[in-house]
């Protein structure tokens, strides 16, 4: 009885120890894969979470935790925290851990003046966002926002929120920690993933969630250099089933499913095209950027009708320099995601 009574003590000493490791209840509401976490991960993720954010060397974990376990955790927060962008990719582990060494890359005196400059940025997004706004159009604008200030281009901090925010310069990694560390600052319940495109390139982007459903967010494939420029919404709030070119790395959280397509960019503001009939008048039409006009198709029919089109249609020709001036154009399709990118020239 003594022995049991002991036992159960130590047991609830632990779990209250636990607990107090474990983030508050209205940051955890915006970390979808914190919150898959088991309790004691949790608290050996809010125990990191507050060492590093205080800039200590040495880290007591909230009890001793195997090398699998805190290594799952450590990356899991490196990976959906970019405000610790002067975090080292070198990290150090062992067999048994109640204590971790952190290793940073930038000086701690440095850290308050460059997250200064990452807010400035952020926040003039934020600030962008209509008062009335739901939160697929709040998403929206962080992602235009992103999209026009950052190149995809090699920097000194291209994987970071920081490079992507306050240098315009980044690369994949950067793009989605920036869209993630801004609708977090905005309030919204935001994830990056990691993963692979096509089955075997590196690849990170975003899913977001908007009125209890989720998305897939590419930023990056959104602001590529082929559209001169311009920001498109091809990635901009996708269901699985348009994305099946993106394989997320499932061993460090479970990525929710993205069933709906609702609120997609095409369908919320009417661009499917249901014929190949349609694109003529919709261009002729078009209220949007004149230098980059892009539509849905309804399925790979309309997709080769339109393909036929975009090579023979003096109509469609007349509509885009009616809309843009140009006489010419280039066109993009997205296969994938059924997706056309007019630009004129």
């Amino acid at each position: 009885m003594i022995a049991t009574l002991m036992f159960m003590l130590l047991f609830n000493i632990g779990w209250i120890r636990s607990r107090k490791g474990a983030l508050p209840r209205e940051e955890a509401k915006l970390r979808y894969p914190y919150q898959q976490l088991s309790p004691t991960e949790k608290a050996l993720y809010g125990t990191l979470y507050r060492g590093i954010e205080a800039y200590e060397k040495t880290i007591k974990l909230p009890g001793t935790f195997d090398r699998k376990t805190y290594e799952r955790v450590y990356l899991l927060l490196a990976e959906q925290e970019p405000q610790f962008f002067y975090l080292d990719s070198v990290y150090e582990t062992s067999e048994l851990m109640d204590t971790a060494n952190m290793r940073y890359k930038i000086p701690q005196e440095q850290i308050n003046e460059m997250r200064a400059a990452m807010n400035v940025r952020a926040d003039a997004i934020i600030q962008k966002i209509p008062s009335d706004a739901d939160e697929i159009e709040k998403l929206l604008k962080i992602h235009d926002g992103i999209a026009d200030h950052c190149d995809y281009i090699d920097g000194t901090y291209q994987d970071e929120a920081y490079g992507c925010l306050a240098e315009g310069e980044a690369k994949c990694e950067g793009y989605a920690k920036a869209f993630l560390y801004t609708a977090r600052r905005a309030g919204l319940n935001a994830m990056n993933v990691t993963g692979v495109i096509n089955g075997t390139e590196n690849h990170v982007w975003n899913i977001a969630e908007a009125d209890g459903k989720y998305y897939h967010i590419d930023v990056t494939w959104d602001d590529s250099q082929q559209y001169r420029g311009h920001t498109t919404h091809t990635c901009f709030a996708v269901p699985d089933e348009l994305f099946g070119d993106h394989a997320p790395d499932l061993s460090a959280y479970q990525p929710p499913a993205c069933t709906d397509d609702t609120q997609n960019y095409y369908v919320r503001n009417a661009l499917i095209l249901n014929h190949s009939s349609e694109l003529p008048e919709k261009a002729a039409t078009w209220l949007g950027n004149p230098m980059l006009l892009e539509f849905r198709m309804a399925d790979e029919s309309v997709m080769q009708s339109v393909a036929d089109m975009l090579a023979t249609s003096v109509e469609l020709r007349d509509a885009v320099q009616l809309t843009s001036g140009a006489v010419t154009y280039r066109a993009y399709m997205d296969e994938k995601r059924k997706a056309l990118v007019i630009l004129p020239s």
